[in-house]
């Protein structure tokens, strides 16, 4: 910068002394030089341009010498921090004393060393002022030494010029230091609301400051999409109580991608008895509830899971689904007790109850050893080459009854080895005649 003024000032006195010399030609009467001064006069701008181009020529040099320069210093300071060491880092900090990433080095440096490293810290948040990581070390720094006033002057400082992450986590983790519940909360759910990827830890830190399912779900997870798909699986594996509301929220958005966790969420709350939160949970995923068997004409292939028909797939078995009937092959190498087809059906408890069917068979004898099952009831299933009807009156024992399609292996027949397609099957509820 000092050779680019230094030229520009020659240029400016080259073109004063060429306009006064012009000056004293144009002015003079002298018949001998009337000659140069109409050659003068026809190629002064030739001139001034001469004199332009060399100087601005001479500025380019200049600049060019000083970048090359600087490059070279940077070069050095690079290859002295690249070296990793406390000389090659210290170095570096005699070239560029004011590079942030250089000051956090050292810093950590005199931090492993038992050296106290505020000074440099503080030096590398004043030269970034939106970067969070000096001020995140400072502020735990200063938790360390006991200044819990100040430790929270610098993280919330962090969070400030970094809207990230990693300084609303801090945040979060040091109000739980401080039993500053509020706070936490706050802290936690943006710190959720920025986070990605494995979010485990976050979680059980919400269950260890309370058991409260409801409380961690309003207070800590946002209604972002992401977040609550991993916050589901979470509560699937830790904590099976709380997968009902979360599950329901998931299911609010819409999002088709969601569907088989959300069946799988189905089974959970099914398996665990919450029959409301199940049924409610199967409605959002579309499934209206207009009788008591769910898919019993098998117009849709069973699903498996929540409501719908979940087939056990038994060793030696096969289900085959078409449209209007379940075809269940038998290789003959099936374990001589396995269930076939499962539904849970919600029910009164106490109240009678009739299921119906129908069946057919190939290859399977007689008796066929296949049979409905609803509590301690049971209802056999007929071998027959065309349709048959069949039916299982029954008394339920709760609001959650297990419908159950097994074989068993008769008493002295071998395993059976065929078919049987079952359809049409229903559920109405018996009334006492009077």
């Amino acid at each position: 910068m000092a050779g680019i003024l230094v030229a520009l000032g020659v240029a400016a006195k080259l073109k004063a002394v060429s306009a006064a010399a012009m000056n004293k030609i144009l002015v003079c009467t002298d018949p001998s030089i009337l000659l140069v001064r109409t050659f003068i006069k026809r190629n002064y701008f030739v001139i001034q341009v001469y004199y332009v181009n060399r100087v601005v020529t001479v500025a380019a040099l200049l600049l060019l010498i000083a970048a090359a320069v600087y490059s070279i210093w940077l070069a050095m300071a690079d290859a002295a921090f690249r070296k990793q060491t406390p000389e090659g880092v210290a170095r570096a900090l005699e070239i560029l004393p004011d590079r942030a990433s250089y000051l956090l080095l050292r810093a950590l440096q005199l931090d492993y060393d038992g050296v106290d490293s505020t000074a440099l810290l503080e030096r590398a948040a004043r030269v970034n002022p939106l970067s969070s990581a000096p001020r995140i070390r400072l502020g735990l720094a200063a938790e360390t030494q006991g200044d819990f006033p100040r430790s929270e002057t610098w993280l919330l400082d962090a969070a400030r010029v970094d809207h990230q992450f990693e300084p609303r986590w801090t945040l979060a983790n040091f109000y739980f230091r401080r039993e500053r519940w509020d706070e936490f909360w706050k802290w936690m759910r943006a710190a959720l609301e920025s986070s990605y990827g494995d979010r485990r830890l976050a979680f059980d830190l919400c269950w260890r400051v309370t058991q409260d399912a409801d409380e961690v779900l309003r207070r800590a997870i946002p209604d972002q999409h992401d977040v609550l798909v991993t916050y589901l699986y979470y509560v699937m594996d830790q904590h099976l109580d709380a997968v009902g509301p979360v599950a329901l929220k998931l299911a609010a958005l819409r999002n088709a991608a969601d569907v088989p966790q959300l069946e799988s969420a189905c089974d959970v709350l099914i398996d665990s008895g919450k029959v409301a939160e199940g049924r409610e949970l199967w409605k959002q995923l579309g499934h209206r509830d207009t009788a008591l068997i769910t898919n019993g004409d098998f117009a849709t292939e069973p699903g498996g899971h929540g409501f719908d028909w979940r087939m056990a797939h038994a060793p030696g078995v096969r289900d085959i689904a078409f449209p209007g009937a379940h075809r269940i092959l038998f290789s003959g190498k099936q374990p001589e007790l396995c269930e076939l087809l499962r539904q849970f059906v919600v029910l009164e408890a106490g109240k009678r109850y009739s299921l119906h069917w129908d069946a057919r068979t190939r290859g399977l004898g007689m008796p066929t050893g296949v049979e409905w099952r609803a509590g301690k009831a049971r209802g056999v299933v007929e071998g027959a080459d065309e349709w048959r009807g069949g039916s299982l009156d029954f008394t339920a024992g709760a609001v959650l009854t297990p419908l159950t399609l097994a074989y068993q292996r008769p008493t002295g027949e071998a395993r059976a080895e065929g078919s049987m397609e079952i359809r049409n099957v229903s559920l109405v509820e018996l009334v006492e005649k009077r």
